[in-house]
């Protein structure tokens, strides 16, 4: 039964088929399937392999995993066995709790691009789970470790596939062709990294030769998010930032407080990067939240530091700096330039958060629910932080940007520290005014303006 079902499983995965994998959770009463059962449905509601329940238990595992399939959420649905009227009206006269878990084939995106950029998206893409192809004539695969495919072609060749996203970053002379193979294979997302007044002379060619142009309104130029970015990795971290919200439908803004950023008027002076060293990030706890913050900041070139009650030194980067048994969170080292992340989940949050304020950290996240954040907060009230010192606390901490896995949400969390340690606003960039673009760091001037 199990060689079977893994066999199935892994066939689908190795097809790129979408499916969904029903496991009995909980029965109550009598019923045919007992917990632990499970069943394999693919992406038109067929039961490939499995039992949860014959008749209409069946029938209404499949229509919620078809539900799961469009949405990509998980789900428990309970099966009343007994009601006639509002049940499935099956003879066992039991209920039984069913979970519905989606699966997808591997988000893919397409780099057009060598250089360093390229380089750096090449590893961010696939830290938060994308198959990544690449393709540049100057290409070798000692620089984009872990990709699926390089292609070393000249870019007349590129090959769009339309289920790909696609983030350009090529040379000026390869510009055109790569804007021309996009806009003929018409990408879900297309983010292209170029100067404005390229791309608008590139496109008034292209209209000409008969590219509409909603197509051209559709490419996102400059890619990316305004979060100041004044480094090529804080450049590659914005674009990503930019997919991931249009892969869920986000709004990138402040989970926190979940409102659009203060407009930016076109004579307003734009904010001012911060300047000096990077951030240096403290996580404060242990788990697979704190190893992908670990990850993504080392990634960026961060400073790391992980203090926790135990730790796993074998999961983390090797550059990481490990503090542990610090049951307390004495020995957190926090400074003015210290970015903490707390990912404690509720063991001891309260503790380490007084320990970062005491510090006067640049930045303070908290990963946790509303709820579970408001009641922290009203805890450090009644200790006698007043509302101006805890409205710099983030809590809950990142961008929106609809992270589902522990990855997504780090990735959130670096947008966000980038966003705050470089004045951004956090909205796209190809939104903003260019007298506002003007005013972001110097790398992201040399890509955009």
């Amino acid at each position: 039964m199990h060689g079977e079902f893994y066999r199935r499983l892994t066939g689908l995965q190795t097809a790129d088929e979408p499916f969904v994998v029903a496991t009995v959770i909980r029965v109550h009463g009598s019923a045919s399937a007992k917990p632990g059962s499970k069943a394999i449905i693919d992406r038109t509601g067929r039961n490939l392999h499995g039992w949860v329940g014959g008749g209409c238990a069946e029938s209404l595992v499949r229509e919620q995993s078809l539900l799961s399939l469009e949405d990509g959420l998980t789900r428990i649905v309970e099966v009343d066995l007994d009601d006639e009227v509002l049940g499935v009206g099956m003879p066992c006269g039991g209920k039984m709790d069913v979970f519905i878990e989606p699966h997808f084939p591997p988000r893919k995106l397409l780099i057009a691009g060598h250089n360093k950029l390229a380089r750096h998206l090449n590893l961010l893409a696939q830290q938060v789970g994308y198959e990544v192809t690449v393709h540049g004539p100057e290409a070798e695969s000692t620089h984009f470790p872990g990709a699926s495919r390089i292609s070393a072609a000249p870019w007349e060749k590129l090959a769009v596939d339309p289920d790909s996203r696609l983030i350009a970053t090529p040379p000026h002379i390869g510009q055109a062709a790569v804007l021309r193979a996009g806009l003929a294979a018409q990408p879900g997302y297309f983010g292209f990294v170029a100067r404005r007044k390229v791309i608008a002379a590139l496109a008034e060619g292209l209209r000409q030769e008969g590219f509409d142009a909603a197509g051209l309104e559709a490419v996102r130029n400059p890619a990316g998010l305004d979060l100041g970015g004044n480094t090529v990795e804080e450049i590659s971290l914005s674009i990503l930032g930019e997919l991931l919200a249009w892969e869920h439908g986000a709004s990138a803004r402040s989970l926190r407080e979940m409102a659009p950023p203060a407009p930016r008027d076109d004579g307003a002076p734009a904010l001012q990067p911060a300047e000096g060293e990077l951030p240096e990030l403290l996580v404060v706890g242990h788990g697979r939240l704190s190893e992908e913050l670990a990850r993504v900041g080392t990634l960026m070139g961060w400073p790391v530091t992980v203090n926790a009650v135990e730790i796993h030194p074998e999961v983390y980067p090797p550059a990481t700096r490990l503090v542990s048994g610090d049951l307390d969170f004495s020995r957190m080292a926090v400074t003015p330039a210290t970015h903490v992340v707390i990912a404690t989940l509720h063991k001891g949050d309260h503790l380490s958060m007084e320990r970062a304020l005491n510090g006067s950290a640049a930045y303070v996240g908290l990963i946790a629910s509303r709820k579970r954040s408001g009641l922290v907060l009203d805890y450090l009230r009644e200790r006698g932080w007043s509302d101006e010192r805890l409205a710099h606390v983030r809590a809950p901490a990142g961008l929106d940007l609809g992270g589902r896995t522990p990855a997504e949400i780090a990735l959130s969390i670096a947008c966000e520290i980038v966003c705050i340690h470089r004045g951004g606003s956090g909205a796209r960039l190809a939104d903003l005014p260019a007298a506002a673009l003007a005013g972001s760091g110097e790398t992201c001037r040399q890509l955009f303006e």
